[in-house]
């Protein structure tokens, strides 16, 4: 290939990835690089329009060959750690990013991009450093400023998430993503119906964004505008790599026809807590005649098997069987018309092991009304931020010794009380089986919201649920209990991070509670 040649198929390559045809610039910088191999830059361009392409895997191949040729390359690292970011391969891409800014100090877009995978690695007062520093070198840098806007709101400084949120916005008013992070800041305010109209912006602005329209469907749902709003959150499936499952089962999707007579196969999309509020609708279903078969995590299948008899029962990670159609257990409210009028309330629908409730009735018997605790969430969960507690938050409720408190938190987090007024029985909830029987024999389930909250109430058991002033949005707003589980109280922030006052409810009631057994 001549000096010429090269020459042509480069300003060809450039010309095809500025208009978006990411495999044509592939080709061409892969023929380049066969015949230049030790030209750093062109793997970087190589792996930049593998990316676009999508794929991920020759993307890395191809930039992990430009920071070896280019190991002083800041571009290299940059663009090796904005793939492994977007590969979720956290550890990985900061010590990328790590490295980048050390090489090109003050560089904006790196501090900007180091801050968001530090932001979403749960590093928050890191990644307002970055963000701090990239705008003190491009004070209207507005990527910084939206993404400082976020992370202040995450540290509960509103006011100044709000002035940052409003300055990228003033720099580009028809930003999507800008005015997607406006709606979210409104809502996580308390200002939800001005919160609906900036996520509609979003979409107004760019019609194919998805993670718009997940907002929108999320407020719509938690303003009770249910059927809509399920409707809307069906648009996840739009996300790219949303979920393998979903695009190799063999049957097709179940789309709302009548299924009567058929063999449906319902498999779990996302949490345990998902997974467990959603299973009301399967008897449902029998009810109309549908075969239901169920996939679901090791963990669930032993209460589901036990809760739905005439149901089977599979591992969500084995071949799947058989079946007509196939539908994610999220998409049941949407396929079931459910709206606020008819959520399905009776509970109890899930029923524990009679030989674990009694076993577990002989371990807990004490003179003292026994309570559950659960103070946290699954860490990897988008929002647990806001929903979970410190336990140096929690410690006001359980000091006290007319009530026998149990840790429920299976996990390591679980760890972060070990405290005499608390029993630790979590050695023995090795499935939410157990964790049934044993909540079958507590007096109360204290729990933030959390997969355990939800067994609790589809338990029927006495259940405080405490929750963030923006919750999840099926606890919707304002209401102190609960149209999915009537047996549940919830207590709510009455401002965003004020867990103290929650608390404070939480002890105050457990006074009246204690008084209320000792009458009986």
């Amino acid at each position: 290939m001549t000096t010429e040649d090269a020459q042509a198929i480069l300003a060809r390559a450039g010309r095809a990835f500025s208009e978006g045809r990411y495999a044509d610039a592939a080709a061409d910088f892969r023929a380049l690089t066969a015949s230049h191999p030790d030209v750093g830059e062109l793997y970087i361009n190589l792996g930049a329009a593998l990316r676009g392409a999508g794929d991920k895997q020759g993307a890395q191949k191809a930039l992990r060959e430009a920071v070896k040729l280019l190991p002083e390359s800041a571009a290299a690292w940059f663009n090796l750690a904005n793939l492994l970011s977007a590969d979720k391969r956290a550890e990985d891409a900061i010590a990328a990013y790590e490295k980048a800014d050390a090489l090109q100090p003050g560089t904006p877009e790196i501090l900007n991009n180091f801050g968001v995978q530090l932001y979403e690695s749960g590093q928050i007062e890191d990644a307002l450093e970055k963000y701090d520093t990239a705008l003190a070198a491009d004070p209207r840098f507005a990527d910084a400023l939206t993404n400082r806007g976020n992370a202040l709101q995450r540290m509960c400084r509103m006011d100044d998430a709000g002035v940052s949120i409003d300055a990228a916005l003033s720099l580009n008013p028809e930003h999507p993503v800008y005015r997607l992070n406006k709606s979210s800041y409104l809502a996580a305010n308390g200002r939800h119906a001005e919160a609906l109209e900036w996520a509609n912006k979003s979409i107004a602005a760019d019609p194919t964004y998805t993670e718009a329209k997940l907002k929108r469907a999320s407020l719509l749902i938690q303003t009770g505008e249910l059927e809509s709003g399920f409707r809307e959150y069906e648009a996840r499936w739009n996300m790219p790599d949303w979920h393998s499952l979903n695009e190799t089962l063999p049957m097709p999707a179940w789309r709302g026809e009548d299924v009567e007579n058929k063999t449906l196969l319902v498999w779990n999309e996302q949490g345990f807590g998902d997974a467990l509020i959603y299973a009301r609708y399967l008897p449902i279903l029998r009810a109309r005649g549908v075969q239901v078969r169920l996939m679901c995590e090791k963990p669930l299948m032993r209460l589901f098997k036990r809760s739905f008899e005439d149901i089977d029962v599979f591992p969500l990670d084995a071949t799947p069987p058989a079946a007509d159609l196939h539908c994610s257990i999220m998409s049941l409210p949407f396929l079931m018309g459910t709206s606020m009028a008819t959520i399905p309330s009776d509970v109890p629908y899930l029923k524990p092991d009679r030989t674990d409730v009694k076993r577990w009735r002989d371990e807990t018997t004490d003179d003292r009304p026994a309570v559950g605790l659960i103070w946290a969430g699954n860490p990897g969960q988008a929002h647990d931020y806001s929903r979970s507690l410190s336990p140096k938050s929690i410690m006001p409720l359980i000091d006290r010794d007319d009530l026998r408190f149990y840790n429920l938190l299976v996990g390591p987090r679980g760890n972060e009380i070990a405290d005499a007024r608390v029993v630790d029985v979590r050695a023995q909830l090795n499935d939410f089986a157990q964790t049934a029987a044993l909540m079958q024999n507590l007096d109360l389930v204290i729990s933030v919201d959390s997969a355990p909250a939800h067994l609790a109430g589809a338990l029927g058991r006495p259940l405080w649920v405490l929750l963030a002033f923006d919750p999840d949005s099926r606890y919707f707003l304002k209401h102190t209990n609960s149209p999915w589980y009537p047996t549940a109280q919830l207590m709510r922030q009455p401002a965003p991070g004020d867990w103290a006052s929650v608390i404070e409810q939480a002890t105050t009631a457990l006074d009246t509670f204690v008084r209320t057994k000792a009458k009986r």
